[in-house]
């Protein structure tokens, strides 16, 4: 029988080991960006991650990642003219980086305007991953369109100061994480509100159940709208959880925290919009109890439109640490009434 190549070779990689590049040397964080979230064909419905990385001090490879290219899997089993609307996640084992994913994709259901996906996601032929996505044809009919207001004064405000506050951080203590920063993540995040030095040591902070922070692709992307969601749910997995830890004052660095993973993970997409522009991600936790905390989310263009809400539920509990310092500060609390 003759031999037979096939463009579409499977090649993965991971970035668990992969050396930095030279600092002068140019990268196109676009197509990095492209790469991270790019998935392989590989029989009818069933797909495999080309790349994984794994963050630092994370246990396993970056979930966003993971939901970036389940979607795109799913994605790829849609027919032309649908826009995703919403997906809900399920985490169910860590990633890891040294073995590529499959994702197998159901096909749920194929109506006319809609279109129903499941994505299974494995490993070593176990689940680590569970999505379920939904299509909605594309409809340009006048319909009811409303929205909560959000000041875009204080968007811009915000936009503003966060820029001088994140070169001021950075000028300050961080110019080893600068470097990290713009040699691994092809997204570029903004934090609105900046902790001190000190309270980034401490891993402690003033407690707060708000958070917000602005982000963009580091490159431009193509005009490819699938892209742009994918690339949205990839950075809604980006310190989601961590606002949950702020609302109790101290954050993944803390000593107090023993572990924090997500759980499961859900995205309503309301309207395409692209992603290499900068996007407002407004978090917010208001509940946290036994072991677990919620986190709440909105994505706003730079003008003020709602383009997608998110939610996630995930795991925090305390170390020993963390425990004895709330026992002291309950029995504190209990002496003063």
């Amino acid at each position: 029988m003759p031999i037979t190549t096939h463009s579409n070779k499977i090649v993965f990689r991971n970035t668990l080991e992969e050396g930095v590049k030279q600092q002068d040397e140019e990268i196109d964080f676009g197509q990095r960006m492209i790469n991270s979230i790019d998935v392989q064909f590989v029989d009818t419905n069933l797909y495999m991650s080309k790349e994984l990385w794994l963050p630092f001090g994370s246990r396993g490879a970056f979930g966003g990642q993971v939901v970036a290219q389940a979607l795109l899997s799913g994605w790829n089993t849609v027919e032309e003219g649908f826009n995703v609307h919403s997906l809900h996640a399920y985490f169910i084992l860590a990633c890891n980086v040294e073995i590529p994913v499959i994702y197998q994709v159901e096909r749920i259901r194929d109506g006319r305007s809609f279109v129903t996906r499941t994505v299974t996601a494995t490993q070593k032929g176990k689940p680590i991953f569970l999505l379920t996505c939904s299509f909605v044809k594309i409809d340009d009919n006048l319909n009811m369109d409303h929205q909560v207001n959000i000041y875009c004064i204080y968007i811009y405000i915000c936009y503003k100061v966060l820029i001088y506050n994140y070169y001021r951080l950075i000028c300050l203590m961080f110019q080893v994480l600068k470097t990290f920063h713009r040699k691994d993540q092809p997204v570029d995040y903004r934090e609105v509100h900046n902790l001190s030095p000190l309270e980034i040591m401490k891993g402690e902070s003033v407690a707060t159940t708000v958070n917000r922070r602005w982000f963009k692709t580091r490159g431009p992307l193509t005009d490819d709208m699938r892209l742009h969601a994918c690339v949205i749910a990839y950075a809604s997995d980006s310190g989601f959880l961590n606002t949950a830890a702020k609302a109790n004052g101290v954050s993944y660095t803390s000593p107090s925290v023993g572990m924090m993973t997500s759980l499961d993970h859900s995205i309503w997409f309301h309207k395409p919009t692209r992603a290499d522009e900068w996007l407002l991600f407004d978090k917010y936790s208001p509940r946290s109890i036994n072991g677990r905390s919620v986190v709440l989310g909105k994505i706003y263009t730079r003008d003020g439109c709602l383009v997608a809400t998110a939610a996630q539920e995930g795991i925090i509990r305390l170390s020993e640490i963390g425990q004895k310092k709330l026992q002291k500060k309950l029995d504190l609390t209990d002496s003063k009434l």
